[in-house]
């Protein structure tokens, strides 16, 4: 196995220079909020590996609540194993292109495997800027772990995606989920009752004729090439999902089942709104392991309220 090695602690290690990267602070206040889950991984430390993430930031008040879900709750370690939880958001091209480095601005969570360890929220604004931290409040229910802090400087910020992990530092090592933040979309506000239409009927029925109904919206998952993959190791895929019809669609969620042999991170991931025309590219880690066929394939399953497009990814082993 080669997990991604992403190295989130700035204090120690430092962040690429992808400032100029970073996005303009948002205009108005919204809240974002995302999930995505992912198969068991039994080649990592069950307390290192993570299933489940959740996270809602209010861009307003700077607030953001997080739960990382773990295969097994964590604990202090007890051999030479220094494991570290990291549960926080960052800007969007992170999410686009799997990178291994995160972008400023970030806003993050710090949880050290160790006997009554704090939990620290940290906020780096930019490369040169110092952090902003100070302590989380945090509980652990069995495997998951939530985090919550409200701080005045992320207040407006781009941050677009999430990132939980748990970072083995003797090995070098972490187990990453990586799933963009979408803005929440509130029910739509029923049209006010309007006084009855006294104008004289529209046809010979006595009726005025329906007005036309809009053209549904509808799903579409571009066809992906297949991929040649080495066993072992971890491949970034992409999926674009489009909605070619002539209304928005509902939020909604794209899912990868994975077959026997097979890991895929995360397993689901939130759709936001789309306009008829417009597309969202997610991005997910698939991995073949020593029982995966010559060729497996991934079944892709996207969904918005009534709306359902389907695809496969497949999947070749190298050698």
């Amino acid at each position: 196995m080669n997990p991604a090695r992403r190295l989130l602690v700035p204090s120690v290690l430092g962040w690429a220079l992808l400032a100029a990267l970073a996005l303009a602070a948002t205009a108005s206040a919204e809240v974002r909020l995302g999930e995505a889950s992912a198969p068991v991984n039994p080649l990592v430390a069950p307390e290192a590996n993570v299933i489940a993430a959740t996270a809602e930031y209010d861009s307003g008040t700077g607030r953001l609540t997080m739960t990382v879900t773990t295969a097994a709750a964590p604990k202090p370690p007890t051999g030479e194993e220094r494991f570290t939880m990291y549960a926080g958001v960052d800007t969007p091209h992170v999410c686009a292109l799997a990178s291994e480095f995160p972008a400023f601005p970030t806003f993050n969570f710090v949880l050290p495997y160790e006997a009554e360890a704090p939990a620290q929220w940290v906020i780096h604004e930019n490369e040169a800027s110092p952090e902003t931290a100070g302590l989380a409040a945090m509980t652990i229910e069995g495997t998951k772990t939530t985090f919550s802090a409200t701080a005045p400087k992320a207040v407006n910020q781009p941050y677009n995606c999430v990132v939980a992990e748990v970072v083995n530092f003797n090995a070098g090592e972490a187990d990453v989920l990586l799933f963009p933040l979408t803005a929440k979309v509130d029910p739509p506000t029923p049209p006010a009752q309007t006084p009855a239409d006294n104008s004289p009927p529209a046809s010979s029925s006595g009726r005025p004729p329906a007005p036309p109904a809009a053209a549904p919206g509808a799903l579409a998952i571009a066809k992906s090439k297949p991929l040649k993959l080495e066993g072992g190791k971890w491949r970034t895929v992409r999926i674009k999902v489009s909605n070619t019809g002539a209304t928005a669609t509902a939020p909604g969620s794209l899912r990868l089942k994975a077959p026997r042999g097979v890991l895929v991170k995360p397993e689901r991931q939130r759709l936001p709104v789309l306009a008829p025309g417009s597309s969202w590219t997610v991005s997910a880690r698939v991995q073949l392991t020593e029982t995966a066929k010559a060729t497996s394939t991934v079944a892709l399953s996207a969904s918005a309220a009534s709306l359902i497009a389907r695809g496969s990814l497949a999947l070749k082993l190298k050698g």
